[in-house]
């Protein structure tokens, strides 16, 4: 993950102050100072001087809640608001670009997305996306001035690419805020755990077949990465030993079976929207190729599951909205190489997200780590808060994680 201005510690600590008062806001609304000094321990001083920068900064407003009573002066109650923008997420995609926005309150209040030329540079790609976020903005009348934080989604395996830190430090530098980013598909995991088909499961695997295949782990709603940032990378789980040489060094991986390339090659199409139409119209080399990719991809979901043991697999991209023709078959092969107590309490859903996922998912990854935000929350507390309110695991780390 490339993390773009890590802030001292002691602005990480006077920003985690920020997030605390932030939270007592959300979970108790409007709010006077006495009280959200009582929720949070802060000092008068410290308060003040938070309150008075989100003041400034348009995060929070301040109005009476009504006539004084007697002598006293009228309380005036702290309210989040809804127009000033706290987080955005960016997904720059192979191409697409999409843009999420959202409060202080963690919702989320705007969403575009625009299509890029293939290949662009990548100074191209940042400049568009901004331009993109500005207007997306501008026409919904949302203040960026208090914007805390920016997550950004691209292609790319591992931890880093050069693509990856060319368009952070671009929007870094554009909008002065922290900046994290992390592989798309990664976040397009997180995303549908937090918003999608894999809310309120908790544990989830996610896998996206496109152009390339990637996917995803989220343990307990947190997104998980594994020691180089190649956690749920099942585009390169092998599904034929003998197959030919990947790109990445290994040998039969699922991308040369399972990706949208490798189903043209098999039919002889140029064209997604050729391939799909003569699937429809019961074109056996169409129908072969989806049938020998399906069973590649419950195999490979099946060997995942079996180390990982999600509560819910979920299947986005291209091929997943080809929809029963192709998810049928892969539940077939997943559950009949899939051992019986770990089949027997996994679910396969589609991705409910789309073109949403990855930018919402930027979106969650600024929530739980932003150096501007506290950290991740611990499982223990995440476990506690979801038996008290009787919240999902998934929301309850998407709300603690913050």
């Amino acid at each position: 993950m490339a993390v773009v201005k890590n802030p001292t510690v002691l602005r990480r600590l006077r920003y985690g102050n920020v997030e605390r008062v932030l939270q007592v806001l959300r979970r108790q609304g409007p709010s006077s100072r006495a009280d959200v000094g009582t929720a949070t321990g802060l000092s008068r001083t410290t308060l003040s001087g938070i309150v008075g920068q989100l003041l400034a900064d348009g995060v929070v407003t301040e109005e009476p809640a009504g006539p004084p009573s007697g002598r006293g002066r009228p309380v005036h109650r702290l309210t989040l608001n809804p127009r000033s923008a706290q987080a955005v997420g960016i997904e720059v995609g192979r191409e697409r670009i999409t843009v999420a926005i959202a409060n202080a309150a963690h919702e989320v209040t705007a969403f575009a997305g625009t299509h890029h030329a293939l290949r662009s540079p990548d100074r191209e790609q940042a400049g568009a996306a901004l331009e993109l976020l500005r207007n997306l903005a501008a026409r919904e009348g949302i203040d960026l001035a208090g914007l805390g934080g920016v997550g950004i989604g691209t292609p790319g395996p591992g931890d880093t690419t050069e693509r990856r830190r060319t368009v952070a430090d671009a929007v870094a530098e554009a909008l002065d805020v922290p900046v994290l980013a992390d592989n798309n598909t990664r976040l397009a995991a997180l995303g549908e755990a937090i918003w999608g088909a894999a809310r309120g499961a908790g544990d989830a695997l996610h896998v996206t077949l496109s152009y390339g295949i990637g996917g995803g782990l989220v343990a307990g709603g947190l997104l998980f990465r594994g020691a180089r940032g190649a956690a749920g990378e099942l585009g390169h789980i092998s599904v034929d030993p003998d197959g030919a040489r990947c790109w990445c060094g290994g040998h039969g991986c699922l991308e040369q079976v399972a990706a949208v390339p490798a189903l043209l090659r098999a039919a002889g199409r140029r064209s997604w929207g050729r391939f799909t139409q003569a699937l429809a119209d019961g074109e056996e080399a169409e129908r072969a190729a989806v049938e020998r990719a399906a069973h590649a991809v419950g195999r490979a979901l099946a060997a995942a599951s079996s180390t990982a043991d999600p509560r819910r697999v979920v299947i986005g991209g291209e091929l997943a909205e080809l929809g029963p023709v192709f998810l049928g078959p892969v539940e077939n092969a997943f559950r009949h190489y899939t051992p019986t107590r770990v089949h027997r309490g996994v679910e396969l859903v589609p991705a409910a997200l789309g073109e949403r996922s990855g930018a919402l998912g930027a979106l969650a990854l600024v929530f739980h780590e932003s150096p501007l935000l506290a950290g991740y929350s611990t499982q223990d507390t995440a476990a506690r808060d979801t038996e008290a309110d009787g919240t999902s695991d998934a929301e309850a780390a998407a709300t603690h994680a913050s």
